[in-house]
């Protein structure tokens, strides 16, 4: 019987990974378009204003996601799991907003530094799904082919 019970967890656990794992991918999908208006934002001198449809998109997408955080339930195994992804959703939102008052001519430098802490803390909380179940694996760019090369020097660099 106790097999049994740890058998209904272990499915219990697996059933939650399967439901958060597409959650857990729309929010860095999300983020990596947030992130990259945030860059445009503080580094181009022309208008903003083409990145405006980007920026919505990821605001719908970082919508969905609120709303999918929300109707997860997790076994106590993934408790902790899910309090990262809520905390990563609250937090993606938060950078919306702050990527939303960036388009504002008007925007001030604390308007910009407050974009960047909403990106950050939704990728230490995504990072952090990533290391606490199985599936939940982020890209790391480090291990990308271009920037295994990068380290390499270069024939005109010889």
């Amino acid at each position: 019987m106790n097999a049994q019970a740890g058998g209904s967890t272990e499915a219990a656990a697996w059933a939650y990974v399967n439901e958060a794992r597409p959650v857990q991918q729309l929010m860095s999908a999300a983020l990596t378009q947030i992130a990259g208006f945030a860059l445009l934002a503080m580094t181009s001198s022309r208008p903003l204003s083409l990145a405006e449809g980007a920026l919505l998109s990821a605001q719908q997408a970082s919508m969905q996601a609120v709303e999918a955080v929300r109707a997860l339930e997790a076994p106590e195994s993934a408790s902790h799991h899910l309090h990262h992804l809520r905390q990563a959703a609250a937090m993606l939102r938060q950078g919306c907003s702050s990527a939303l008052r960036c388009l504002e001519p008007q925007a001030s430098q604390g308007e910009r530094d407050a974009l960047v802490r909403a990106l950050r803390a939704t990728s230490h909380h995504l990072r952090a799904t990533a290391t606490l179940l199985p599936g939940f694996e982020l890209v790391d760019l480090r291990q990308a082919c271009c920037a295994a090369h990068a380290s390499k020097p270069r024939l005109c660099e010889a």
